[in-house]
């Protein structure tokens, strides 16, 4: 009798967590997608189990949708203050240069410290433009046919050649007319035939490019000891942008979207800012005092503790 009720019991749960998911989904809060992707299942097996048409046991994947939920409780438990994208003077002066490259179809290079938001502002770039690309270049995508890959898979090309020749023909092809601005992110770590690939494919088919990284990016571009072939590349480049540390008016413009007082909670976030990591760490710092305040004004002292709680080590 007891197994008997446990039975009861579990296939009772199994029911509230599919009407739940199905609710959300059917007032459009969430789609089937969304669902299926965060919980690593395929669409089509998630309606199958939301509608009971799957034929194996759903055990398992109720079990991975009432995670889901939890989690969702969670964040909505915890109310999310963060603006998202904040338009600060930094991020206008990238804005600016990647239109610049779009428009005139030119190579531009921004370059410096880590942290000071670059990579976030190419991504607003990237959302708010048509025709734009961009890849993240890695150790193990920096050669040649692993950058000119991530290139075809960010232009949609999923059946794309893995041999260089036949991936830089298709490439060229694709990009051919479209007006378009491929961005790579993390360019430093790209060694010169990958460079040079990259200045002849911007060259035949007429799209801007932006290569974005830290110092090296620029320095092996020049370095005070450019030989015939970096110049050749050097030369091409139409615009340069060092961004070497987070600057007081970017802090500013984040404490006003995040509606944080210009007093001690400001002063506090410049001193963070010019931490290692920068922006980056501010970000992370006023995320976690947002949790803290649970929908509350974030104070100096929230911040103070929340940044005390990133940096332990213990």
């Amino acid at each position: 009798m007891t197994n008997v009720h446990s039975l009861a019991k579990a296939e009772s749960n199994q029911t509230d967590v599919i009407m739940r998911i199905a609710t959300l989904i059917n007032a459009q809060r969430v789609t089937n997608g969304q669902v299926a992707q965060e919980i690593s299942v395929a669409p089509s097996t998630l309606s199958q189990v939301l509608n009971g048409q799957y034929k194996a046991d759903p055990v398992k994947i109720v079990e991975k949708l009432a995670k889901w939920l939890r989690l969702r409780e969670q964040r909505e438990a915890n109310p999310n203050m963060d603006p998202g994208f904040v338009w600060t003077p930094t991020a206008k002066l990238i804005m600016d240069d990647l239109t610049y490259a779009q428009i005139t179809e030119s190579i531009v290079v921004i370059y410096g410290a880590s942290g000071v938001g670059k990579s976030k502002t190419l991504d607003e770039y990237k959302r708010t433009n048509n025709n734009v690309w961009k890849v993240t270049a890695s150790p193990s995508r920096s050669s040649l046919t692993e950058c000119l890959y991530e290139i075809a898979m960010e232009l949609g090309m999923d059946d794309a050649p893995r041999r260089k020749g036949s991936l830089s023909r298709v490439i060229r092809q694709r990009l051919n007319g479209s007006e378009g601005l491929v961005i790579i992110d993390e360019a430093d770590h790209l060694d010169y035939p990958t460079l040079e690939e990259l200045r002849i494919l911007q060259e035949e088919t007429g799209i801007g490019m932006a290569l974005v990284g830290n110092n090296k990016v620029y320095s092996q571009l020049t370095g005070g000891r450019r030989n015939e072939d970096f110049a050749r590349l050097f030369s091409r480049i139409a615009k340069k942008r060092g961004i070497h540390k987070a600057k007081q008016a970017d802090v500013r413009a984040i404490a006003k979207a995040w509606k944080v007082p210009e007093g001690a909670e400001l002063s506090l976030m410049i001193q963070i800012s010019e931490r290692p990591g920068g922006l980056r760490l501010l970000s992370k710092t006023l995320k976690l005092a947002a949790m803290f305040a649970k929908g509350a004004a974030i104070t100096e002292p929230l911040l103070r503790t929340a940044f005390a709680e990133l940096e332990t080590n213990e």
